[in-house]
């Protein structure tokens, strides 16, 4: 039988406590919106040092001017100073990120906890009105590529955000306002549910893992040079930025401030970035 949560917090600490012991270290990422051409802040430091009053308030003080607050889910190597997945010291965490129809989908997750098809969750973050991030806790042995492939077709069955599918993956922290516009200032919260830690066994009922569409049959190209799409200029510049060392995140936040003019720009700056990297790591040889 499943636990029965506790009533939601919305304290950080709490919070970074059930995910982390206090001498690993995490990603704290927080990240500005609105008009205004702001870089990204990054910290990589103890759980310790996170929860710390002094951190917490200048935390605050960033959510107060405009600051999104976000937090890692997997401790990364203490020796390394950036959030890609190389830098992840080990797998502990599988989320899922549910916007889109967030009620309907989180029923579905805890109709199948409730019908033995899918593990309790470890703890239900609500990042706003209508919209759920959903945490398992894992047992050791988990390889990065099985975490995202769990991830994936949790997104793909539930109907979550497939860019969420990534073991270095930023979350919002609870106990900070959602700056994102339409958010409404929300306050993020969450709800410890007590699941155990969870095995690749454990999401045996999930569908594989849809394969992704092929490509349409290209039209014959038309006379002359073809004109370079602004798509293609964010490809090349954020390759070339990721070669000189530059922080993924703050390319994020670069492209999503700078493509407005598209549908979704948090979506389309996450996995150009997501993709780049991805790129240049394959080009990377064995040793």
């Amino acid at each position: 039988m499943s636990k029965t949560p506790i009533p939601p917090s919305i304290s950080a600490d709490s919070y970074i406590a059930e995910l982390f012991q206090d001498d690993e270290h995490l990603a704290v990422l927080a990240v500005p919106r609105g008009g205004e051409k702001r870089d990204p802040e990054q910290r990589i430091l103890t759980a310790e040092r996170a929860r710390a009053d002094g951190f917490q308030r200048w935390l605050r003080h960033l959510n107060a001017n405009g600051h999104d607050i976000f937090v890692g889910m997997n401790p990364l190597r203490p020796d390394r100073k950036r959030r890609e997945k190389r830098d992840v010291a080990a797998i502990r965490r599988l989320q899922l990120d549910l916007d889109e129809r967030g009620p309907e989908s989180l029923r579905r997750v805890l109709n199948d906890v409730r019908a033995g098809q899918l593990p309790q969750p470890a703890a239900l973050v609500r990042s706003s009105r209508n919209r759920y991030q959903v945490i398992w806790h894992t047992t050791p042995g988990w390889t990065a590529a099985e975490a995202e492939d769990a991830m994936s077709r949790l997104a793909q069955r539930y109907g979550g955000d497939p860019a969420v599918a990534d073991v270095a993956r930023v979350m919002r922290l609870p106990g900070f306002r959602n700056k994102k516009e339409g958010r409404d200032d929300a306050l993020a919260s969450w709800t410890d549910y007590g699941g155990r830690a969870v095995d690749q066994a454990d999401f045996g009922a999930l569908p594989e893992r849809r394969p992704a569409p092929s490509a349409a049959r290209p039209r014959a190209p038309a006379p002359g040079p073809k004109p370079i799409s602004q798509s293609e200029r964010d490809w090349a510049y954020v390759r070339d930025k990721l070669r000189r060392g530059e922080d993924p995140a703050v390319l994020v936040a670069h492209l999503e401030r700078t493509r407005q003019d598209k549908h979704d720009p948090a979506y389309y700056a996450e996995r150009t970035v997501r993709r780049a990297v991805a790129s240049l790591e394959e080009r990377v040889p064995s040793r």
